[in-house]
């Protein structure tokens, strides 16, 4: 089977250098359209990837690059603890987790 991609950071794979000759199946070709439903016509499979499906891929690779641990909020907050000024408030500590537990 041959899959080919439009618009992807896909890399290739050892299968995609068969051909539809030697396992029987129709070659396969991956692009982008704004509709999310496969079409089969002839002899080959189209897969059509919706443009929301394009938007997430774009929003993950944006994610991807952002760093786990804001470092500046870390260091705010230790300069915070260490000079006796972070001051805890349990009402907005309770609130928070009955939020976090309403929503399941």
């Amino acid at each position: 089977m041959t899959v080919s991609t439009i618009g992807s950071n896909a890399t290739p794979t050892p299968n995609e250098n068969r051909t539809a000759g030697t396992n029987g199946a129709s070659p396969v070709s991956i692009s982008s359209a704004s509709s999310h439903r496969a079409s089969v016509s002839g002899s080959s499979d189209t897969v059509h990837i919706s443009s929301q499906a394009i938007d997430l891929q774009g929003l993950e690779a944006h994610i991807s690059q952002l760093p786990d641990v804001d470092k500046v909020r870390v260091t705010e907050l230790r300069t915070q603890i260490a000079n006796g000024q972070y001051q805890i408030n349990p009402d907005r500590i309770a609130d928070k987790i009955l939020g976090f537990e309403a929503e399941f």
